[in-house]
């Protein structure tokens, strides 16, 4: 079921179910997660951790772990094309200093690929990635303004594409606006991102064989998928059956993550409206997440509302520690 008013984003009536707990410690700063279709899961830490990939059965259990050969420096998340090749995407970059970032490739018998790529426009942190099966990363940037940059890439440079806005009206919460992981689903017919609040469902009328269509997927009106409140949700994943799986990091003195599922999510955009633009290329200002000119403008000074809010809580909460 979808709630639309006026042509804006609807929201799915969608209840997400605890599937199991990420209660070993070595899953503490899970960022990267992509579903086995032989069951179970996979799952990567962020920065400051060996780049090793994770295997969990179906409880969330640690069953094998998997070295890779080079350390990324601050690997975010995780992703795996058809044929088996697990994807790290080291694209972190807090303090925006990195001249190139990459990605990883592991395919079935453990030969490792290293593929740098540079930004054309300067660095920028990231934390989502999606991969289209013809093989061209496609990297969403990850900004607290509520609008992020997808960039594709091409050889080794990471170009801007387009961007992708998450509406005004949804930004009620600290991190609602900040991207923070991606995941295509297997048939194709869906690109979701996903912040620290909520998943974000494209429906992809194109599918998603190449990086245009994810670009272009991008550029039609999501549908929302409220989820449940996480410590620090990062990670997120579609099963082969179309199951929504959404997790995230444990921080210092909190409850170990559990994983949340949402069976059958890819149906949520079912009658969804797309609006999808054919070009490449960034979507013009009123078709940037489907929203008209009006509508788009009064989204970006509401996200920035909130961006200049959050900065001041973070300032006040820094000068109460220090005295």
């Amino acid at each position: 079921m979808l709630v639309g008013v006026l042509g804006l984003p609807g929201v799915a009536a969608a209840d997400p179910m605890v599937r199991c707990v990420l209660a070993d410690d070595r899953l503490a700063e899970a960022s990267g997660l992509v579903a086995d279709p032989a069951g179970g899961y996979e799952v990567v830490n962020d920065s400051g951790n060996p780049s090793t990939v994770y295997r969990l059965d179906d409880r969330c259990a640690v069953v094998g772990e998997r070295a890779v050969p080079h350390r990324g420096r601050d690997v975010e998340d995780l992703a795996r094309t058809l044929d088996g090749t697990l994807w790290l995407a080291d694209v972190g970059d807090n303090g925006r200093r990195r001249d190139t970032v990459a990605v990883l490739r592991l395919d079935g018998s453990g030969a490792e690929t290293v593929e740098r790529l540079t930004y054309t426009d300067g660095p920028h942190d990231a934390e989502s990635l999606l991969v289209p099966a013809d093989g061209r990363p496609v990297v969403v940037t990850k900004d607290l303004s509520g609008r992020s940059g997808v960039y594709v890439a091409d050889g080794s440079t990471l170009r801007q594409a387009g961007e992708v806005v998450v509406p005004g009206e949804a930004m009620t919460a600290l991190g609602a606006g900040t991207f923070t992981g991606g995941a295509l689903s297997a048939d194709g017919r869906v690109v979701a991102l996903r912040t620290y609040t909520d998943a974000w469902l494209y429906p992809a009328p194109r599918g998603t064989g190449t990086a245009e269509d994810v670009v272009a997927a991008l550029r039609t009106a999501p549908v929302r998928v409220p989820l449940p409140a996480e410590a620090q949700g990062e990670a997120l994943a579609f099963a082969p059956d179309g199951m929504l799986l959404a997790t995230g990091e444990t921080p210092a003195g909190e409850a170990p993550a559990p994983l949340h599922a949402i069976p059958g999510a890819t149906a949520l955009v079912d009658g969804a409206p797309t609006a999808a633009t054919p070009s490449a290329g960034p979507a013009p200002a009123s078709d940037r997440a489907g929203l008209p000119e009006p509508l788009a403008s009064i989204g970006v000074v509401l996200a920035a509302a909130v961006a200049v809010a959050a900065l001041l809580a973070v300032v006040v909460l820094v000068r109460r520690r220090r005295r």
